[in-house]
């Protein structure tokens, strides 16, 4: 492709023209899969686009990985890398798209922003994806772990992540454990040296303002620069990089008086930026280490008053008045999502802050406004500053605020750090604050261009004293990798720790807990042992990232739970109040206040805490953890508690037509059930508050009046129980209706053979080789064998039109009818012993890797399986032969597993998974085709 032809294409992708480092990149390394390893810019240049890059030169060279999965260690910027993305496949470049991906762009999908994942990355393993993601969400998932995923899509993760992607990891100064663990990965992700599969392991670029060395022997990829730091070659011609490279921004460096606040002195330093005359452009951002001091500040420039003449009376009379009210933001990582997406929505954040070309001296930019915010909003977003002030912090952290501000080079900005009257020097982490502030001189320049040079100026010892102390890392291992790839097993087991220290770092420091408020914990209260009936609830009705916010576990502990005893005006039994702790890989627990505050350690383990609505603890305009927000003492006239839980919100469904997800109970009086909103849950639309208020004498008319209403049913979990051991009350979840699905009821044939159909279209696209073409071509004709057995059969429930069989089911029976049936193994077992069966008439491969193979992805096609299945009825079958397949099927995962590596196999067990759910009308992932979580009321 000439440059010509790049330039047209990137600017109809992008709307912008392309930086010249950008067609260089493009031109050198991605578009000849000559990868380099390291990608060290100056922010403000643009580095987002690397996924315009990618596009273009996969659609030029399908050597290239075909999923781009772009991580940042910030959710904000997860959100706005999102919406760049989709920008990027909604512009009007049809023809040049269509043309280069065969009629079907990119999906794009984010394991973290606003939407609940929309899965649509993992639905072909064939069609290129770019994924968007937080190191929690993506790091989880590559081993085998995946925080927010059911034991069941853990593999098909890890081997969609693990196999033909390219991660790049923006920001990888702030991630070294995970930069640490991509190392250990490529290590361990080889295939056999014969193998013929058209696939390779995952390929990892690093991107950093901040990088100060190269990962491996080949040098990284940066502007031409002399030995000086100047511009040259082609850079120095290019206008844009000429003058964001140069942007001025001049550092002053002041010192708190021993009796002044921190956030007294950066409010008032604020508020002097704002108002000075001669400072061009009014966006003043503050940057602060820590939340509780981001919530002073807004609130002291929030309260900030002017005094004023009014002499438009008989007598001249003062007035008050506070300017800045209205004209403050505040940005935490800590931040619940819904607060944090309200936030950005705001007109008066989108159109200030995000506007990245809007003038200094824009008519439109002359009215005050701040930004306060943590390190989330440090790196990534496109913030753009005019002018701003900050706390003393790590000296990659200041660099990185420092691209806040001035970003286009419009304007001249002023920058304030303000220093302690004391150094700190209680922790590694204070005295890299007050190595780096010794590092700058007050009036210095801090442009990029200036920037650059000084970091070359700055020996070994200098940036290491000034740099943010590196967590200690955990070894990856064969040993672990075995442990955690065994997703079949969703017990704690030895062996198999959580694999957040992998993520994170070791030190409890780095531990982070994530926080969410659900009603069914209030409808649940009289249950001493809880724990079951929240996994299946939470199960099919899961906590999204934006009822939930993340804090650093200490913080939680320290600053809050230990707090709580100390309240006044609370309820006698708040310390008794049950929560529930979900573990990233076992149980929910039940605890109570007082347990977690004696014994806190659960929660340094990347738990999720799960508070009741209405306990309080969060303050809701800013979206932030806060123990004062925990309701008093209520009397009989006060309102009630407000709900905290958010689960149902709208706007938050994968399909923005879609009903926003539902959660009701349903009670038995009198031979009638009568329905009710969960109490503390979402808001209920008027059509759907009518069904509610009808009887019904069972509860097959009332779910078949919310299907009219496109809500369908997800799980139906009872709660209460008469003395004949009858239900008497249920929660119901519901979800929207799918779009566009194909009819759930499906004979199993006509569901075979389209399973057959999509599997020779996914072999045809990845170019399978025989052998693997053959395996998987077997297994889609034979997998659903096991749905013959008249077990299966009862529990599908209705009978399909002329007696045919049943593949699909709509309204299945009760869990409890299969006796903990799987028809994936009844399948492996009609295979093998096809004389105590109908006669069928197949020929398993005869090569054995084939055959082995094929009896794989049979037994995993819906993550069950690895390594193997809970023991269960299976007639006709003695206990001999059951036993003996299921061994075998133990012994067959782990000969696969050492011959193809833990990913690998993954990947092609995902041929024939997704194949099936390509066929069918349930989401593979959440809706199990054996009812296992369910239940009936």
């Amino acid at each position: 492709m000439t440059e010509p032809e790049f330039r047209l294409i990137f600017e109809g992708l992008t709307g912008n023209a392309p930086l010249c480092w950008q067609w260089r990149l493009f031109d050198k390394h991605f578009v000849k899969n000559h990868l380099c390893p390291v990608v060290d810019l100056p922010t403000g240049l643009g580095k987002t686009m690397v996924m315009a890059i990618w596009l273009i030169a996969r659609g030029v060279n399908k050597e290239l990985p075909r999923r781009l999965i772009y991580v940042v260690d910030r959710r904000t910027v997860v959100d706005q890398a999102t919406d760049i993305a989709q920008l990027l496949v909604m512009r009007p470049i049809t023809k040049w798209m269509h043309d280069h991906f065969d009629g079907q762009p990119p999906t794009i999908s984010t394991l973290r922003g606003q939407l609940a994942d929309n899965r649509e990355w993992s639905r072909d393993p064939s069609r290129p994806a770019i994924i968007i993601g937080t190191v929690d969400l993506v790091g989880s998932a590559l081993l085998f772990s995946g925080y927010r995923s059911s034991f069941k899509r853990r593999p098909l993760e890890a081997g969609l992540l693990g196999c033909d992607s390219l991660l790049v990891l923006d920001e990888a100064h702030l991630s070294k454990p995970f930069e640490k663990l991509l190392g250990s990965i490529d290590g361990f992700n080889r295939l056999p040296a014969n193998s013929d599969l058209p696939i390779k392991p995952l390929r990892v670029i690093r991107m950093s303002a901040t990088s100060a060395n190269s990962a491996g022997s080949l040098p990284p990829f940066t502007l031409q620069l002399d030995a000086h730091g100047n511009l040259t070659d082609e850079d120095a011609k290019d206008e844009t990089i000429v003058v964001r490279f140069g942007a001025k921004k001049r550092l002053t460096i002041t010192t708190l008086d021993e009796k002044e606040k921190l956030p007294d002195q950066l409010a008032k330093v604020a508020i002097e930026l704002a108002g000075n005359p001669a400072a061009i452009g009014k966006r003043i951002a503050v940057f602060v280490k820590k939340p509780e001091d981001a919530k002073a500040i807004a609130s002291l420039i929030r309260t900030h008053t002017t005094e004023t003449i009014d002499e438009t009376g008989s007598k001249p009379r003062k007035t008050k008045r506070s300017p800045y009210a209205d004209s403050v933001v505040v940005l935490t990582g800590t931040m619940r999502g819904l607060e944090r997406d309200e936030l950005v929505a705001k007109a008066v954040f989108r159109d200030r802050w995000l506007q990245g070309n809007l003038s200094p001296d824009d008519p439109a930019n002359q009215s005050a406004i701040f930004l306060i915010s943590t390190s989330a909003g440090e790196v990534g977003f496109d913030l753009n500053a005019d002018h701003l002030a900050g706390d003393e912090s790590p000296l990659y952290s200041w660099i990185q605020r420092l691209g806040r501000v001035n970003r286009r080079g419009m304007g001249d900005a002023t920058v304030f750090l303000v220093r302690a009257s004391k150094p700190a020097d209680k922790t590694d982490f204070d005295k890299a604050c007050t190595a780096t502030t010794e590092l700058f001189t007050d009036g210095m320049d801090v442009s990029p261009q200036t920037l650059v040079a000084f970091k070359k100026s700055l020996t070994p010892e200098e940036i290491d004293q000034a740099s943010s102390p590196t967590p200690k890392t955990a070894e990856l291992t064969d040993i672990l990798l075995d442990a955690w790839s065994m997703t079949s097993i969703t017990e704690r087991m030895p062996g198999r720790p959580d694999v957040g220290p992998w993520l994170r770092g070791l030190d409890d420091e780095q531990a982070q807990t994530t926080i969410a408020w659900r009603a069914e914990l209030e409808l649940l209260g009289h249950e001493e042992s809880p724990e079951k009936t929240l996994e299946a609830i939470f199960a099919r009705h899961p906590i999204r990232p934006h009822e939930s916010l993340t804090v650093k576990s200490r913080f939680l502990v320290d600053a809050f739970l230990k707090k709580i005893p100390k309240l006044k005006d609370r309820p006698s039994d708040l310390m008794t109040s049950r929560v529930a702790v979900r573990l990233p890989r076992g149980p929910i627990v039940s605890k109570t206040i007082e347990e977690l505050v004696d014994n806190p350690g659960i929660l340094f383990a990347d738990t999720t805490l799960i508070f009741p609505a209405t306990f309080g603890g969060l303050d809701t305009n800013s979206g932030m953890l806060d123990v004062e927000s925990i309701p008093e003492v209520r009397n009989a006239t006060d309102p009630e508690p407000e709900s905290l839980d958010v689960a149902d919100h709208p706007r938050y469904e994968q399909d923005d037509a879609a009903r926003p997800r539902l959660r009701i109970v349903i009670r038995k009086s009198d031979g009638l059930w009568t329905t009710h909103p969960l109490a503390g849950g979402g808001p209920i639309s008027d059509d759907i508050k009518a069904l509610l208020q009808k009887p019904y004498e069972t509860t097959t008319p009332l779910f078949t009046a919310l299907k009219r209403v496109n809500l369908r049913v997800r799980l139906v979990q009872k709660i209460r129980f008469n003395d004949e051991g009858d239900a008497v009350e249920a929660l119901v979840l519901l979800a929207p209706a799918r779009k566009n699905g194909k009819s759930e009821d499906q004979s199993l044939n006509d569901h075979v053979a389209e399973v057959e159909k999509h599997a020779r279209g996914i072999a045809k696209e990845l170019d399978l080789p025989d052998s693997f073409r053959e395996a998987l071509l077997f297994a889609a004709r034979w997998h659903d064998e096991g749905k013959k057995a008249p077990i299966w059969q009862t529990f599908a429930n209705r009978p399909m039109p002329d007696g045919e069989l049943k593949g699909k089911t709509s309204l299945a029976r009760s869990p409890q009818t299969l006796k903990g049936y799987r028809h994936e193994f009844g399948s492996l077992l009609r295979l093998l012993h096809p004389d105590r069966c109908d006669k069928i008439d197949s020929t398993l491969p005869s090569e054995e890797t084939a055959r082995d193979l094929t009896l794989h992805l049979i037994a995993t096609h819906h993550g069950s399986g690895r390594p193997h299945f809970r023991p269960a009825v299976y007639d006709p079958f003695t206990d001999d032969e059951r036993d003996a397949i299921h061994a075998e099927s133990i012994r067959r995962f782990a000969r696969l597993q050492r011959k193809f590596g833990w990913w690998t196999l993954a990947w092609l067990e995902n041929l024939l998974r997704c194949a099936d759910q390509m066929a069918s009308a349930a989401d593979d992932a959440e809706d199990d085709p054996d009812g296992i979580s369910g239940g009936g009321a």
